[in-house]
């Protein structure tokens, strides 16, 4: 099995760079040969949406690139299940990264995913620390 990086699977969905995407087609349909599918890890998959979101695709869009990305069986993206409810989340409210931070952090024990989000407050994973904004930043301590 291979894997695929973001510049990668950008030249796949944008279809934008006539070269890369001949190459890039050319490695899928071996792996199809091969009867392997390409590896996609979900930091690819993090990036890929950034990525298509500087190309103009709003959020919605966005998310339906890389639902079809993750249904798509010439791939084995990591953990696609967390993906998918990731991205059932962020179609309700919040980004697709924290929600997929949130539900792998919940996979491996953590309790809460601590944010300043309050968007995302509704979803149980998450803890939503308190701030106000009139108060006057301090400085942060060197680590």
């Amino acid at each position: 099995m291979k894997a695929w990086d973001t510049s990668v699977v950008i030249r796949h969905l944008t279809e934008d760079d006539p070269q890369q995407l001949k190459i890039a087609r050319g490695e899928l349909a071996k792996s199809e040969r091969r009867g392997e599918a390409i590896w996609i890890s979900l930091v690819v998959v993090i990036e890929t949406a950034w990525v298509l979101s500087q190309y103009d695709l709003n959020k919605a869009q966005t998310l339906e690139v890389i639902q079809a990305l993750a249904d798509d069986s010439r791939f084995q993206v990591e953990d696609a299940h967390i993906l998918r409810n990731a991205i059932e989340r962020a179609q309700i409210k919040g980004a697709l990264p924290e929600h997929v931070a949130a539900l792998v952090g919940k996979a491996k024990g953590v309790t809460k995913t601590q944010t300043f989000d309050k968007s995302v407050k509704s979803f149980s994973e998450f803890e939503i620390l308190p701030y106000k904004k009139d108060i006057e930043p301090q400085p942060v301590s060197s680590l």
